[in-house]
């Protein structure tokens, strides 16, 4: 798990197929200014060993999904931090605008 965005309080957390959209959004929103990180997961089952303290680090912990939010109840309950889930479940990818505009909302809640 590799998570950049020095001093940042908000991390995206990822996995499959959601990389390229949040990679896009997370340039989108620290070429505004703003700070965020991003953490890619290769695999959930083991989850990496350094994930509880990655997470720690953060305020906010967004979790993009192309489902109903699996993998943050999953960090929820591993974890226990307050994982927010952004679901989508529509068969089609996640634009990077739109998750820029929530990861931005997110930062600023």
């Amino acid at each position: 798990t590799d998570d950049s965005g020095q001093g940042a309080g908000t991390l995206v957390v990822g996995w499959g197929s959601t990389y390229g959209p949040i990679t896009a959004a997370v340039r989108r929103v620290r070429g505004a200014g703003e700070r965020i990180a991003q953490a890619h997961l290769r695999h959930l089952n083991p989850f990496p060993r350094n994930l509880g303290e990655v997470l720690a680090r953060y305020d906010k912990v967004i979790v993009p999904e192309m489902n109903l939010g699996q993998l943050a109840t999953l960090l929820r309950a591993k974890y226990l931090v307050d994982a927010r889930s952004h679901t989508q479940v529509s068969g089609m990818p996640f634009k990077a605008e739109q998750l820029a505009e929530v990861f931005k909302e997110a930062i600023n809640d």
